[in-house]
């Protein structure tokens, strides 16, 4: 059985779930998901977890991610982007300077409120089905981090901005509270995941590569997927004493709360959680 992770540029007019759902043509017999949703009308970087991988697709989509965002200034609609409805418009459109000056404040750990148009849930329902049926939902702000706003062109009316964040990050909400911010309005136009858990979008797989018959060789196995995290190699006995479930100490120079565990013939055993000075373990492979 197949596992690891296939890295994929999604198309637009398509859901994550119904792009992955596409290599099941191909993997008949493993099991597939993803990790990080990307809107069906964004594109970019999506990441295929195939077998046993899927167990560990939480953990690369806590991974940090970036976007490429075009932004159009002057109107506001329902949904966050430019398939929605507008609901306000406004002829104020600020300047570069005031633009790059509001956008500093937006960088670190700010509070953001979730969309109504989402898949998050409330009562076991996705957000997005309350919106459609126009019932409005208390939404709670939460943390999110941004770790960088780099400021790429205005013109036209058009904001466009590289921005990298850590997980939960909404970029239609972040759009929108920029512009406000800047005393104006704004929707996503354009959204392109260029980044995702240390992948690159110029390495991911096209559309039509998933009909080459070769395309499998192009999964990435599962230790070199997780690569974001520091690793560890050890010897039998820990090992087996950590995938009995037992906690090891250990003296490590990671600060890193996860990493890849490792034997020393270089397998990749799964995730341990560093804690301190011991490693427990957290997310294992299953082994045959």
């Amino acid at each position: 059985m197949l596992s690891g992770i296939l890295v994929l540029d999604k198309p637009k007019k398509i859901s994550s779930g119904d792009y992955v759902r596409q290599l099941k043509k191909y993997l008949t017999k493993e099991k597939i998901g993803h990790a990080g949703t990307l809107d069906p009308m964004a594109t970019g970087i999506l990441i295929a977890c195939v077998g046993q991988m899927t167990r560990f697709s939480d953990y690369l989509a806590n991974l940090p991610k970036s976007y490429e965002a075009e932004i159009l200034l002057g109107q506001q609609t329902n949904t966050g982007d430019i398939q929605g409805e507008v609901i306000e418009r406004t002829n104020f459109i600020p300047s570069r300077d005031e633009l790059k000056k509001i956008i500093k404040s937006f960088i670190g750990e700010i509070d953001q409120v979730p969309p109504i148009y989402s898949a998050l849930k409330y009562k076991g329902k996705p957000f997005y089905k309350y919106a459609r049926k126009g019932i409005n939902l208390d939404i709670n702000s939460r943390k999110v981090l941004i770790h960088k706003i780099n400021f790429i062109s205005l013109k036209n009316n058009i904001l466009k901005l590289e921005i990298s964040c850590g997980k939960g990050t909404y970029i239609r909400v972040l759009a929108e509270d920029i512009s406000k911010k800047a005393g104006s309005l704004g929707t996503i136009l354009n959204l392109r995941r260029i980044e995702s858990a240390g992948f690159k979008v110029e390495d991911s797989l096209s559309e039509e590569s998933l009909c080459d018959d070769n395309f499998q060789e192009k999964i990435i196995a599962p230790g070199d997927a997780l690569n974001c995290l520091d690793d560890i190699q050890c010897r039998s006995e820990i090992i087996e004493k950590i995938t009995r479930g037992q906690k090891v100490e250990m003296k490590l120079t990671s600060e890193d709360k996860f990493l890849r565990l490792f034997d020393k013939n270089k397998n990749f055993i799964g995730i341990v959680e560093n804690c301190n000075g011991f490693i427990k373990p957290k997310r294992l492979l299953t082994i045959d």
